[in-house]
């Protein structure tokens, strides 16, 4: 029996050539989950002079280098209770869309003059306006023509790593690619030195659970609020 040469030399090339693209694919899952495996952790605390946890605290870390988009929630809601914003402080990534029901039982007027989102929705009541596209990042103060005690604020940020700290002042973060951070801390209340906002550079390795802490210099300010003044009764 005579055996093809060349149709046997051309059999184990393409032999040759599946396992080679076999191996490419199996390194490239490797890759892959390698670098789903090495993201890293980080829980930062927020701390007064005293060493007090500080609830409510803006937190961002933001990624020296670009990383891939994170399934961030794309909706939020900014609600209107007893003529006050709530949540009174809120964070979102950029392209998140805000809604702005009016649970009170009177009307109230949402604006904003900030340069990262400006608009205004006009008298109303109940559930009247679709979302707001909040597209540049940046604080964004909100108010109400209406009734002057009423401010909130929506700190939009390109990072999808962000939150404000809890009870106890903590924040935890997962799933942080390896890399240089900026972590930034903000509050209204806030008095510290510039621009009234704390910043930390911290570098982050592969699958390490990194444990940052920001002090505050100063005392937040007292919280300015119309309980108990009779004018707002008469609304």
């Amino acid at each position: 029996m005579r055996i093809n040469a060349t149709a046997h030399v051309a059999a184990r090339g393409a032999f040759g050539l599946g396992s080679a693209c076999l191996a490419m694919t199996l390194c490239a899952i490797c890759f892959i989950c390698g670098r789903c495996v090495a993201a890293a952790d980080m829980t930062v605390s927020m701390l007064d002079s005293a060493g007090h946890g500080v609830a409510g605290i803006v937190i961002i870390a933001a990624p020296e280098a670009a990383v891939a988009e994170k399934h961030a929630l794309r909706s939020a809601i900014m609600d209107q209770q007893h003529m006050q914003f709530v949540p009174r402080i809120l964070v979102i990534q950029t392209g998140t869309g805000v809604d702005f029901p009016n649970s009170d039982q009177i009307q109230h007027q949402v604006y904003s003059f900030s340069a990262p989102k400006s608009f205004k929705l006009s008298l109303y009541a109940g559930h009247k306006y679709p979302p707001i596209v909040f597209d540049r990042p940046g604080l964004v103060t909100l108010g109400c023509n209406i009734h002057d005690g009423m401010i909130g604020y929506i700190y939009v940020t390109d990072s999808p790593f962000f939150g404000r700290s809890d009870e106890s002042g903590q924040l935890q973060l997962h799933g942080l690619p390896s890399g240089n951070y900026t972590l930034t801390a903000w509050h209204p209340q806030m008095q510290e030195p510039g621009d009234n906002t704390l910043r930390l550079q911290i570098t982050l390795g592969e699958n390490e659970h990194l444990a940052p802490v920001l002090h505050l210099t100063r005392p937040l300010r007292t919280e300015m609020t119309h309980d108990g003044d009779k004018r707002w009764t008469d609304y």
